[in-house]
């Protein structure tokens, strides 16, 4: 019978303890920035009274969609028995696990009070999501320990279970952080009902085309075989879901448009916000939708890997750019207290607010980057989370 048999890599080479020492030094300089934040206060970051939700909440987003993505995509194999797809079960789910922690961390540490971190746990808004978040994160990590765990102790049955879970509470999850902001009705921008879909859908095809991006570069760097076909066949999968990604984002702009309150926020974004224009067109529709459906369409370039991996590497800058322009213009913008009168207060009401991250600001981004990619290399030293040869076994291989 056909199986795939895990092993840790080696890792006793000097290219890899080079790579350990710099990516552990970038998460020295994230939490030693971290601390300065802390001690020094917000005033040294370039956030301000309108603009609360910066950067790091930018990479929240996206890890969290990183996170619930890499699950599912790690969950086909147990839960539908595509034995194709066991080849990624034990890395997808760790990344998960990892992709969750980057995400609180980064969220905890931008924090002005992070070391009240342990008042969502008693003190519950049932009416607000950033309150139930606190305990639907901390679900979210214990089941995804779990499922690993499963799999690395190779219970199908438990595995099974659990991967169940997982698909479930990954798409509660990442609803959930779409309704963080859907139902912000103060802010044209955010409130929308297609929120929660689309940060699921988006969370799925950024999950596998990061997957394939991971896994096929893990592969060559650790020497180890794996069929092209399984990348060919997955590439199939995130196609169709980068089209319903490039059809719920364009609904969702297209519907703002035609509610005179989010009017202004769409032409701001589309023709006259200079950086966020040119992310809405290039970073997000020609980078992100575009080009990766053309590349994984044509005929002369859809089964090849170098296209596959460039547009599944194209399709998740895309997806950090539809969250930078969801979270970031929507607070750049005034809010329409007085709908069709001119603002103008002394506390900057009625203005168009700019931001710019701070050095510190740059160092947490590269330094929680760093820290996925740290826990990551160490992890596939310790863990049998790769196989020997990644072959392409399917149910009639049986």
């Amino acid at each position: 019978m056909a199986k795939y048999y895990f092993a840790p890599i080696e890792g006793k080479t000097p290219k890899y303890y080079w790579t350990v020492g710099i990516l552990g030094t970038l998460v020295l300089g994230w939490l030693v920035a971290s601390y300065v934040r802390f001690i020094k206060g917000m005033y040294i970051t370039g956030m301000s009274h309108s603009v609360t939700w910066a950067g790091a909440k930018v990479i929240f987003v996206l890890f969290v969609g990183l996170s619930a993505g890499s699950l599912i995509m790690s969950a086909l194999s147990a839960i539908f028995g595509q034995k194709e797809y066991k080849v990624l079960g034990r890395v997808a789910a760790f990344n998960a696990v990892l992709f969750m922690a980057g995400a609180l961390g980064i969220l905890i540490t931008d924090w002005g009070r992070p070391d009240r971190i342990v008042l969502p746990f008693y003190m519950v808004n049932p009416r607000s999501m950033l309150s139930l978040n606190a305990y639907i994160y901390m679900t979210y990590m214990t089941v995804g320990v779990l499922y690993l765990w499963a799999q690395l102790k190779e219970n199908e049955k438990w595995t099974k279970i659990l991967g169940i879970t997982a698909v479930i509470v990954a798409i509660f999850v990442h609803s959930g952080t779409g309704f963080i902001f859907g139902v912000v009705n103060g802010r044209d921008m955010f409130f929308s009902s297609i929120t929660p879909l689309a940060f699921v859908v988006a969370a799925l095809s950024s999950g596998s085309a990061l997957a394939m991006v991971v896994l096929y570069y893990t592969f060559k760097l650790t020497k180890r075989s794996i069929d092209m076909r399984f990348f060919q066949q997955l590439s199939r999968v995130m196609l169709g879901l980068i089209i319903f990604v490039f059809y719920l984002v364009t609904i969702e702009h297209l519907t703002h448009l035609y509610v005179p309150e989010a009017q202004e926020g769409e032409f701001y974004v589309m023709f006259s916000g200079g950086f966020f224009t040119w992310v809405f067109w290039g970073m997000l529709y020609g980078l992100g939708l575009l080009i990766p459906i053309f590349l994984l369409l044509n005929p002369a370039t859809k089964t090849k890997i170098k296209w596959i991996l460039t547009a599944s590497v194209l399709h998740v800058i895309g997806v950090l750019g539809e969250r930078m322009l969801f979270i970031l213009p929507g607070q750049f913008l005034p809010i329409p207290i007085f709908p069709g009168y001119e603002l103008a207060s002394s506390f900057q009401d009625g203005v168009v607010m700019p931001y710019i991250p701070h050095l510190a600001e740059i160092i947490q981004f590269i330094g929680i980057f760093a820290f996925i990619a740290f826990v990551y290399i160490m992890g596939l030293r310790m863990l049998p989370l790769l196989p020997v040869e990644g072959k392409f076994v399917k149910e009639q291989d049986h």
